[in-house]
């Protein structure tokens, strides 16, 4: 097999693997399924988990020797893209790209690898702390003879998981810990987010727990972890502008003013086009970044590459979900109208694991650095 043909059935198994999952999210409810979620409290569907499990959704960057598809981050972006077009609730990105992303580094042969690739268990990754002011802190969670002390900030997925994989601080530096939802002495705080999610605030005291790996490597895999994260974030905006910048398209076509669709009118033709360009680019642009990251093995590269995709994703998704709104006239500003679920959703994944000025940042010195080495 010639690499032509190579690359070709790579992006027929992509194409396949799309069009399973949309089919799968549409017959599932679309968007509305959320909006009915929201507004019962927020959380997801476990039946929809295990749905997502059945057709692989949640392998598909697990090595086949250890239960998965093995099919790579860009396969991880196909998916990302399509929870966005429905803002689908559950936590796909985050099972792929920071659960499995951990576990399969660290730990692959572990059982709860087989169970989040199967649908039977979801687990939340708490690595970050918040500090007196507020923001960011260096680690202080601790972890010594079985038990965590503790906690930790901004756990995305927090609410239905049934674990957590955890990152503390042993006598021997960084140690990856597994602490089940119902153990002794875990409190969880939830914060509900603009778009109805939930996040979790946790505290350990002398809450036991599982310790799964340890030393330098739990600090190198919670990076990567991160970046692949970063990436499908990225997937996840682009799917969600595409069905963003269509409900508006459709708009404009139908509402009519001084008996024209105000589609006709040149000022909005060119807003559109303006959209359709941004949505183009950024989609061309995050896909690129997801096939390069399959085949880079240098961290900093990697960063840089996620750093990338996000920064040019969330510019877009918030430009066309803002534009959409305006576009939308006085009803985009209701919730009766999906356009607003689908700009509260980009402000809240825009924001998670850094935005556009703070990734642009990133990328910009790591090309001082790499230009002054």
């Amino acid at each position: 097999m010639t690499q032509t043909d190579m690359l070709s059935s790579d992006q027929e198994d992509l194409r396949l693997l799309r069009e399973s999952a949309r089919i799968l999210f549409e017959r599932a409810g679309g968007s509305g399924r959320s909006r009915k979620l929201r507004d019962a409290g927020g959380g997801w569907d476990a039946a929809m988990i295990r749905e997502l499990a059945e057709a692989g959704v949640f392998g598909v960057t697990v090595p086949e020797e250890n239960g998965g598809l093995g099919m790579g981050l860009a396969a991880g972006g196909v998916i990302a893209e399509e929870v966005g077009r429905v803002i689908a609730p559950e936590p796909v990105v985050v099972t792929v790209g920071l659960s499995l992303g951990l576990l399969r580094r660290l730990c692959p042969d572990h059982e709860k690898v087989g169970q989040i690739v199967g649908g039977e268990t979801v687990l939340a990754v708490a690595w970050q702390e918040r500090g007196p002011n507020g923001g960011p802190a260096e680690a202080s969670c601790r972890y010594a003879d079985g038990k965590l002390t503790g906690g930790k900030a901004w756990v995305v997925g927090a609410d239905g998981a049934d674990g957590f994989l955890v990152l503390a601080e042993g006598d021997s530096g960084p140690v990856l810990v597994l602490a089940d939802v119902k153990a002794n002495m875990l409190s969880i705080e939830k914060k509900t987010q603009a778009d109805g999610s939930v996040m979790g605030e946790l505290s350990f005291s002398e809450t036991p727990a599982e310790q799964l790996a340890e030393g330098p490597a739990v600090q190198d895999a919670l990076n990567e972890a991160v970046n692949d994260a970063t990436a499908l974030a990225a997937a996840e905006l682009v799917g969600l502008s595409d069905r963003a910048f269509e409900i508006t398209l459709d708009y404009i076509k139908t509402r009519e003013q001084f008996d024209k669709p105000i589609g006709s009118f040149q000022v909005i033709q060119h807003r559109a086009v303006d959209l359709h360009v941004m949505r183009e680019v950024a989609q061309a642009g995050v896909r690129e970044v997801l096939a390069q990251m399959d085949h880079e093995t240098d961290p900093k590269t990697r960063a840089r590459l996620a750093s990338r995709a996000k920064a040019r994703a969330v510019s877009a998704a918030k430009k066309i979900t803002r534009d959409a709104i305006q576009l939308h006239g006085a009803v985009g500003y209701t919730d009766e109208f999906d356009i607003g679920l689908y700009l509260n959703r980009a402000l809240v994944l825009s924001a998670w694991l850094g935005d556009d000025a703070y990734h642009r940042r990133v990328w910009f010195d790591a090309r001082e650095e790499e230009g002054a080495a």
